[in-house]
């Protein structure tokens, strides 16, 4: 599906679906969203080592999970990033979501597998938690935060 869009920039990798997914992601599209997952090879591990082997599962609990978030959701890119020689890509973004009333930026780092056509095979999640502590050590074992 994505074989045919390359750049010169990404030393060769397919371009098209990690920039699909967000769009898919963020529009609510979700059968169209499935399109740009490898279905017979997938693996999406969050942020709290929750893993999803089945697309179609995988996109039912989106659909599911996403109007919780707020009506003003939106992941936004900060970047995404194709590593040269490599199916990778790192996608950096913000989740701009509702946590107890209050909408609230999450920043978080997504590591995208591709296959040879270019679909996403493992997806990877992390998240960075803005206004906690470090569990080992505390505010010793921290710099000065932002905002």
């Amino acid at each position: 599906r994505y074989e045919d869009c390359y750049s010169s920039d990404t030393g060769g990798i397919p371009m098209g679906a990690v920039e699909d997914y967000v769009t898919y992601y963020g529009s609510h599209q979700w059968e169209k969203l499935k399109g740009v997952f490898d279905a017979a090879d997938f693996t999406r591990t969050g942020p709290y080592l929750d893993l999803f082997t089945d697309v179609d599962q995988y996109v039912d609990f989106l659909e599911g999970v996403v109007p919780t978030m707020g009506a003003d959701y939106e992941l936004q890119i900060e970047r995404i990033v194709y590593t040269p020689g490599e199916r990778v890509a790192f996608g950096q973004f913000i989740e701009h979501l509702e946590l107890d009333g209050v909408m609230t930026d999450i920043p978080e780092t997504i590591v995208f597998d591709l296959n040879d056509d270019g679909l996403i095979r493992r997806m990877s999640l992390y998240l960075k938690q803005p206004g906690g502590l470090a569990p080992v050590g505390g505010q010793d074992a921290m710099g000065v935060t932002e905002g």
